[in-house]
């Protein structure tokens, strides 16, 4: 076994930390430990967020009792030819963090992220945080798709919104869930791995 593999590593859903612009190396760390104390979400926490667009196919939902446990991959992980068959593998998130301070353009930060999640084509949910952003940043009205502003506050403050906002991701994840085990049950999906040849494919195919 791998050793950064385990049953309760796979367990884990992947989300790639990326730095957005120019992010000094102590704040991003420190930015990254935030969100490690974040590593699982209660479902009971998500209900605010969560809406059931068509009937879930999790017909026993532990909402009370369940979680949803997050590994915060710092700086991203390159592909695994092994993620379609395990799925625990994929980088199924992306969170951006900029430190505003040091990138004031807040349209050349969306761009940046833009580019930063799109190597990532198995990504569900992605978020920029921008931490402490001036006060232009914070007058300017103009709305960027999942650029998300952490005004500056004390500690206790911050830890309280990178909560809420782990609430909103974990609730998006889970409703894209639905949709991944809906449309398989409607299409059926073909599980290989990269060890199948084309030769022997056809008699090994496994449909779930």
């Amino acid at each position: 076994m791998e050793p950064d593999v385990s049953i309760e590593t796979s367990s884990m859903i992947r989300i790639a930390v990326l730095p957005i612009g120019d992010v000094p190396s102590t704040l991003l760390r420190d930015y990254h430990s935030m969100l490690l104390r974040h590593c699982t979400i209660p479902l009971s926490t998500i209900s605010s967020f969560y809406t059931e667009h068509q009937k879930s196919p999790f017909a026993h939902q532990p909402w009370e009792t369940g979680s949803l446990r997050f590994k915060f991959v710092l700086g991203g992980a390159p592909p695994s030819p092994w993620e379609d068959f395990q799925p625990h593998r994929k980088i199924l998130g992306v969170i951006g963090i900029c430190h505003c301070p040091s990138s004031p353009d807040l349209d050349l930060v969306i761009d940046q992220f833009n580019a930063a999640w799109r190597g990532y084509s198995s990504v569900l949910v992605k978020r920029c945080f921008a931490f402490s952003p001036g006060d232009s940043q914070l007058e300017d009205t103009k709305k960027r798709e999942n650029l998300v502003l952490f005004p500056p506050s004390d500690r206790s403050a911050q830890e309280l919104h990178l909560q809420t906002m782990m609430q909103d991701i974990s609730a998006s994840l889970l409703m894209e869930f639905e949709k991944w085990v809906l449309q398989a049950e409607s299409a059926g999906t073909i599980l290989k791995t990269p060890l199948d040849s084309q030769a022997t494919l056809s008699s090994e195919e496994v449909y779930v």
